[in-house]
């Protein structure tokens, strides 16, 4: 699930917003009349001057896909404010809470983060459009509507130098069975990736990993890109774009048993403003539809390595591919 470490940075946004009304529906699968009630699918008309709120979480890959919105909502009569920003799963609670109308979620996050869905592996599909579908299939029953899938899958991973492939393998179940012979090898990961089922514990259970009972990992607050440069650590926990893997040389390792979740990224919409705007769905989604994990590796790169700005890339990215005149 995408950097679930990330400090809360909660800024006050100019009034709140009356939370959604109306209660969770039963159990069972929404029909499709309650489908289209709950989450209806608009054509692409103008906003009319409506006023929304996008929340955002404080990273580069969010910042960029709110921006997005902020900018071809904005060109089409809406004026939207980005001025809330948090970690899951308060940014969750504020938009169930009314205090934002919108965020970018990740499907992994959704599916098995205690705060959310709390889904075991096992329980929900691993390809990204069955995600994608699962979430927005248990979501509409809290009122909350998933529109604008984007196409790249921001995953957990282990990275390892690329030049250190021959040694280590090039898949969890390879470095797997180096680990057990060599336990001297320093491998870094965040505090919370020690419990998370898809993680630590995971890679013990599915690919025979050596428990931190057993082994010692080291624990860093960040992702390891810069750890695993300097030497510091021989692999560790990334997130499939992040741009300093390329950049410093690095290669993921093959999740050969498809242990860690699916996580791509989709709008997630409260259905009191989707069914007022049902266009929000219809300008976002041919836009998420192009943000492919090149495209996202490509974008992050611009801002985290290239120190360009979150609304020059997102903007001059939009106009490229055709969302902005200019």
């Amino acid at each position: 699930m995408k950097r679930k470490l990330l400090a809360v940075i909660a800024v006050a946004i100019p009034g709140t917003l009356a939370a959604c009304g109306g209660g969770n529906s039963g159990g069972g699968n929404p029909s499709a009349t309650a489908t289209a009630a709950t989450c209806p699918t608009g054509s692409q008309t103008s906003g009319g001057g409506a006023t929304l709120s996008i929340g955002s979480k404080s990273f580069a890959e969010e910042q960029l896909m709110a921006q997005m919105a902020v900018d071809v909502l904005g060109a089409h009569g809406f004026t939207v404010t980005d001025t809330f920003s948090a970690a899951d799963p308060a940014l969750g609670k504020a938009l169930s809470s009314g205090i934002i109308d919108m965020y970018w979620q990740y499907t992994g996050t959704e599916l098995t983060d205690p705060g959310y869905l709390n889904l075991s592996a096992g329980q929900f599909p691993t390809d990204l459009a069955g995600a994608f579908a699962k979430v927005k299939q248990l979501d509409e029953a809290k009122q909350l509507c998933w529109v604008a899938p984007t196409q790249f899958d921001d995953t957990n991973g282990i990275a390892i130098k690329a030049s250190e492939a021959a040694t280590f393998g090039t898949s969890l179940s390879a470095f797997g069975s180096y680990l057990k012979s060599h336990t001297n090898t320093t491998v870094c990961i965040q505090s919370e990736f020690l419990t998370r089922p898809d993680g630590l514990p995971g890679l013990v259970t599915t690919y025979g990993w050596p428990s931190a009972a057993n082994f010692h990992y080291t624990q860093i607050g960040s992702t390891a890109e810069k750890a695993i440069a300097s030497g510091q650590c021989a692999a560790g926990e990334v997130y499939t774009t992040d741009s300093a893997i390329e950049a410093n040389n690095e290669q993921t390792l093959t999740d050969d048993k498809n242990l860690f979740p699916p996580d791509n990224a989709g709008l997630v919409v409260r259905s009191s403003i989707l069914q007022k705007y049902p266009s929000i769905g219809a300008w976002m989604t041919p836009v998420a539809a192009k943000l492919t994990t090149p495209v996202m590796l490509q974008l992050n790169a611009m801002v985290e390595v290239q120190n360009q700005t979150v609304a020059s890339v997102a903007h001059t990215w939009l106009v490229q591919n055709g969302f902005l005149s200019s």
